[in-house]
């Protein structure tokens, strides 16, 4: 007899509370027009800008071809431009232009729509504790990634 699965837990939930959220926010946006992996995209190169397509392949944890076809939409909508790389000429740097600002400040209107909600009822001392927690998660699980036990492990 198989042995009986645990009953769900922290990874269950973060899961579920990320399939919400997106939920949630797709409500919010979708009269923008944009898919919720052009939203994605336009705020991961908000928060870096030079971003190279692989690296945005690897956040969106898509396959880079996925990524090239997207930018090239955000690209013939005026939001986003390619610079080569400097140390390689196969890669690109993804830049916003002046043209995204718009589309970003509506996003972010939406996404602090969709966050007020899903912390509705938490104080902000609450929500401070939260994110603080989840932080200490995060940099847990980015440290089991860089350790050298890991790579070898998994290569």
């Amino acid at each position: 007899m198989p042995a009986k699965p645990p009953a769900p837990g922290f990874v269950s939930l973060v899961f579920e509370i990320s399939r919400l959220y997106r939920l949630s926010f797709g409500r919010r946006a979708q009269h923008l027009k944009l898919t919720q992996p052009q939203s994605l995209a336009l705020a991961a190169i908000a928060r870096e800008p030079g971003l190279t397509q692989a690296s945005l392949a690897e956040k969106l944890e898509v396959h880079p071809v996925t990524v090239t076809q997207l930018i090239d939409r955000l690209e013939r909508s005026g939001w986003v431009s390619r610079e080569s790389h400097e140390n390689d000429r196969r890669a690109f740097r993804l830049h916003l232009t002046e043209q995204a600002d718009p589309i970003l400040s509506k996003l972010w209107a939406l996404a602090r729509e969709a966050r007020a909600e899903a912390m509705r009822g938490l104080s902000e001392q609450e929500q401070q504790q939260l994110e603080s927690l989840l932080l200490r998660v995060k940099a847990n699980l980015l440290a089991e990634d860089a350790s050298p036990r890991t790579r070898t492990r998994a290569g």
